[in-house]
């Protein structure tokens, strides 16, 4: 990759977290170009040489925050064998992540948001993992009996989404305890109780930790700085 193409590469990150921290703050419809361009330091016609729109612009945060979140829960997934802590712990990956990274707190929004038509990828996404991990744990016998998957599924997923829209930076101890809470009130309906008592409705830290280190958003990844830029950034 030449240089000129990783400072493209670069200028583009820099302009969706721009506009994520705009969008984060203002709804869609209130979020103006200028100041996206102002708060990137460079002109709006230097933002629409890269983006023809504002919704292109926020179709382009929403993908980047996709690939963040889903790159998380994988994370936290393969390093958790159980499937219900599998399931705990993927949802205070999603949470801290949300806190800390205003990518995917801004993509989150955006896909939910009515006022241009969000597509609830992240909703449709979610879904279809809260279920394939409840079925592997009925499969496995952790899951109990009177468990209706259909109804559980929609209830976890209404209520973590419910949570996780409502989450503001800076927030990581008060979501911990939010999603903490949850679990707690939850997951004796779900377990069978011979597997109760080894479920940590905290989340697994190590598994949580490791996986939001990986994913969080950077405005560069550190191997595509060069030169005095890499110390600059702080990044290293």
């Amino acid at each position: 990759m030449g240089l000129q193409q990783e400072r493209a590469i670069r200028t583009r990150r820099l302009m969706l977290k721009s506009a994520a921290e705009v969008f984060d703050r203002e709804d869609y419809a209130s979020a103006r170009l200028s100041d996206i361009s102002a708060r990137a330091n460079m002109s709006t016609g230097a933002l629409h040489f890269h983006f023809a729109n504002k919704e292109e612009l926020a179709q382009a945060v929403v993908s980047e925050a996709r690939g963040t979140l889903w790159l998380a829960a994988r994370s936290a997934y393969e390093r958790t064998p159980e499937p219900l802590q599998a399931l705990t712990d993927v949802s205070h990956t999603l949470s801290q992540l949300l806190c800390w990274d205003v990518v995917s707190r801004a993509g989150l929004r955006l896909d939910n948001d009515r006022s241009r038509r969000g597509r609830e990828r992240f909703l449709h996404g979610w879904h279809a993992s809260v279920r394939r991990l409840l079925e592997r744990a009925r499969q496995e016998g952790s899951l109990a009996k009177q468990v209706h998957l259909q109804a559980v599924t929609c209830a976890i997923v209404a209520a973590t989404t419910g949570i996780g829209v409502l989450i503001k930076g800076g927030e990581a101890e008060r979501t911990r305890l939010a999603f903490t809470g949850f679990w707690q009130g939850f997951l004796p309906g779900l377990a069978v109780p011979e597997l109760l008592g080894r479920l940590n409705p905290g989340g697994t830290d190590e598994v949580v930790e490791y996986a939001v280190a990986v994913s969080r958003y950077l405005p560069f990844a550190p191997d595509e700085t060069v030169g005095p830029e890499r110390t600059a950034s702080g990044v290293g």
